[in-house]
């Protein structure tokens, strides 16, 4: 299971981040003449202003606190096609996290940060005003999330969230030129939900 879970992060960071930022890259190496570094930078692969991770770091710690305070509904997280399905049963163990690191970390909050909002929010927020790149951006990050209501439909208020917290992530992004932020937020709540299926769900 850990080695699935290892070959599944591999692959979604491939297909997700890899291939096209290497696309990315050759379009600003070879029409407009750039270097790594500048491209990078251009994807959010920088640091940027310290407040916005800040921001991250307690929009974070907002939201699993409310996570504790309110708990999801278990039985729809287990399900067969839900992402968190892999976590039934294994309580809080060693491979329960490395697990979830590896989803929540890599598989989902590098490379869907990397694509969604440093290479979409990125280009969409040098074109267009910060409010439509913004709800663009988000819109576009919650079409692939509507996949949800095919395996846990009456949880259609989540999608709610998704939407919410995108337009924040955007925000983050497109105001500090870096992906930091999103990926602190987008990472350890993913991490907060898989172990708590996991915890929740120990025999």
């Amino acid at each position: 299971m850990l080695a699935n879970a290892f070959l599944s992060a591999l692959m979604n960071l491939i297909i997700l981040a890899g291939i096209p930022f290497l696309g990315y890259f050759l379009y600003h190496k070879i029409r407009h003449k750039r270097g790594f570094g500048k491209i990078a930078k251009r994807a959010g692969l920088q640091v940027g202003e310290g407040r916005y991770i800040g921001y991250s770091v307690l929009a974070t710690l907002l939201i699993i606190a409310v996570l504790l305070i309110w708990p999801l509904p278990i039985e729809p997280f287990t399900r067969e096609g839900s992402a968190q399905h892999d976590f039934n049963g294994l309580g809080l163990t060693g491979q329960a996290i490395i697990m979830a690191l590896l989803y929540g970390i890599i598989k989902t909050g590098f490379a869907e940060e990397l694509l969604f909002r440093g290479l979409i929010a990125g280009s969409l927020g040098r074109r267009l005003s910060l409010l439509w790149a913004n709800v663009v951006q988000a819109i576009i990050f919650l079409l692939p999330h509507l996949f949800i209501l095919l395996v846990m439909p009456e949880m259609w208020g989540l999608l709610i969230f998704v939407f919410v917290i995108a337009l924040f992530k955007g925000w983050l992004r497109i105001k500090s030129s870096s992906i930091i932020g999103p990926w602190i937020l987008h990472g350890v709540i993913n991490v907060v939900v898989c172990l708590s299926v996991a915890a929740r769900t120990a025999s």
